[in-house]
C-alpha cells in the first residue's frame, strides 16, 4: 500500500484503488489550485494547494469510518460505505476554480456554485473510474457534496460535509499551519475516536470534553477573522475578482459546455490570460486596495444580505459623495455563521448532538448550547461590511462611507 508523506498526518497510506482517482485529472488539477486566494499577500506562507487538503480530508475520513465501526462494535460503516466516503472525501474540492471562490462569482448568473460543478464533474468525467470500484458515481456526488443519500444513513454525508466534518477538521488545523497564524489548537485524533452514530446521524462522546468541541469553534471563528475574512486578503480577491469580470467575455471564462471549458483553468493558466489587466498590475507590486469602513453586526438570527444590485447603488452613492468615480469604490460584504449549517441532518442543524452513556448503558442526547455557555455565546452570525478604495481616495472615501452606510446598515 502506498503512503503519502503529509505535513499534519506524517504518513498517510492511500490504497491502491484509490490511485486511478487521485490521478485523474480533476483532482491533479488541484496540484495547481490554492487553498487560500489572496491570503499569500498577508501570510507568505499560505501557497499550499486543494490537493494536500483534498487528501488530508480522504485519510480523515477513513480513520472516521474505523473509528464509528469500532465505536459500534458493529460494521455501521461498511467497506464499500468506507470506499465511497474516502472517494467523496477526495472529490469534493475538485468543483473549485481558480483563486478558491473568487472564480465562483462567474458562474452566479447560472445559479450555480463549486458543489455543483462538482456533482457535474463527477458525472461527466469521473463516473468511469468510480464504477470501477464496484460504486455509484451519484453515491459520491452526493456524499462529496453533503447531499443525503439513505434517510436513514444521514452520518455518511456529514462525515465530509457536516457540522463538524472532515473537511473543516483538515483545513482550520491545515491553514492555520500553513498561514503561522496561531488562531487555537484542535484534538483532531480525539475527535475522530470519540464519534458515534446515534439516530442516523454524527454524535459527540461528552467524554470527548465539552471544551474540545468548545475549541473547534473558537478556532472556527478566530480563522474566519485572522485569515479568511482578513481586510488584506480581502482586498486582493477584489482585485482579482474585478480582473477576471473584466476578461469574461473575452476568453468565455463562465463557459460550462464540456468538462475541459472547466478543468483548462487553474492558478497558473487564468494569471497568465488576466495578468495585464490594471488590478493585476497593482497586485504585482502590492499597491492594494485600502479598507477606510468597516461594521460588523452580530446577531443570532440571520440579517438579510445585501443583493448585487443593492451593493452597486452603495457603491455609486458613496463614490458620489466622496467626489471620486464610481469604479473606485468597492463595497465587500462578507459573511459568517458561526456554526455550520447541516443540510443532511434529522437533529438541529445549528446545533451539536453530545451523547453520554451512563453506568447501566442508557444514552442520552443533548445538545451542545445546552451544554456550553461558550459556545452559545459564540453561536450566530457575523455579518461584515467593508468599503476600499485606492490610497490617493482614503480620506474622502471614509467620510462618504461613514455618511452613506452608517445609516444604511443600520436601517
Amino acid at each position: 500500500m502506498p503512503f503519502v508523506k503529509d505535513a499534519l498526518y506524517s504518513y498517510m497510506a492511500i490504497g491502491r484503488e484509490f490511485e486511478p482517482l487521485i490521478d485523474s485529472l480533476p483532482v491533479q488539477r488541484l496540484r495547481r489550485i490554492r487553498q487560500l486566494a489572496g491570503t499569500e499577500y498577508v501570510y507568505p506562507g499560505a501557497t499550499h494547494t486543494r490537493f494536500e487538503h483534498s487528501l488530508g480530508v480522504m485519510h480523515l475520513a477513513g480513520r472516521l469510518c474505523d473509528s464509528l465501526n469500532a465505536n459500534a462494535g458493529d460494521a455501521v460503516v461498511t467497506e464499500r460505505d468506507k470506499r465511497a466516503v474516502m472517494s467523496a472525501a477526495l472529490l469534493h474540492d475538485i468543483g473549485h476554480g481558480p483563486f478558491s471562490h473568487v472564480f465562483e462569482k462567474l458562474y452566479e448568473a447560472r445559479q450555480m456554485n463549486h458543489e455543483d460543478i462538482t456533482r457535474w464533474l463527477v458525472a461527466k468525467e469521473l463516473a468511469a473510474p468510480i464504477e470501477r470500484m464496484g460504486l455509484d458515481p451519484d453515491v459520491v456526488a452526493k456524499l462529496a457534496t453533503g447531499q443525503p443519500v439513505e434517510k436513514q444513513r444521514l452520518f455518511l454525508g456529514q462525515i465530509v460535509a457536516g457540522t463538524i466534518d472532515c473537511d473543516s477538521l483538515d483545513y482550520l488545523v491545515r491553514d492555520s499551519y500553513y498561514t503561522g497564524a496561531v488562531v487555537g489548537n484542535l484534538d483532531v485524533q480525539r475527535i475522530l475516536l470519540m464519534t458515534r452514530v446515534l439516530d442516523g446521524n454524527l454524535a459527540f462522546d461528552i467524554k470527548i470534553g465539552v471544551p474540545i468541541i468548545e475549541g473547534y469553534f473558537l478556532l472556527r471563528v478566530n480563522s474566519f477573522k485572522q485569515i479568511y475574512f482578513h481586510k488584506t486578503s480581502r482586498a486582493a480577491q477584489i482585485m482579482i475578482a474585478n480582473a477576471l469580470e473584466a476578461k469574461k467575455e473575452e476568453f468565455s471564462l463562465d463557459a460550462l459546455d464540456e468538462p475541459k471549458d472547466f478543468l483548462k483553468w487553474d492558478d497558473y493558466t487564468l494569471w497568465t490570460t488576466i495578468q495585464d489587466e490594471p488590478f493585476i498590475a497593482k497586485l504585482k507590486r502590492r499597491e492594494m486596495l485600502k479598507v477606510v469602513y468597516e461594521q460588523v453586526n452580530t446577531s443570532g438570527a440571520p440579517a438579510r444580505r445585501l443583493g448585487d444590485a443593492e451593493i452597486k447603488a452603495l457603491e455609486r452613492r458613496i463614490a458620489s459623495g466622496a467626489g471620486v468615480g464610481e469604479k473606485d469604490v468597492f463595497l465587500d460584504v462578507p459573511y459568517l455563521s458561526t456554526v455550520p449549517y447541516a443540510h443532511a441532518t434529522s437533529f438541529d442543524p445549528e446545533d451539536i448532538p453530545i451523547f453520554d452513556v451512563s453506568g447501566g448503558g442508557d444514552t442520552t442526547i443533548q445538545k451542545l448550547s445546552d451544554l456550553s455557555v461558550l459556545f452559545s455565546m459564540l453561536k450566530g452570525h457575523h455579518n461584515i461590511i467593508r468599503a476600499y478604495t485606492w490610497a490617493e481616495h482614503r480620506d474622502a472615501v471614509a467620510r462618504a462611507a461613514r455618511d452613506v452606510l452608517g445609516k444604511e446598515v443600520e436601517e
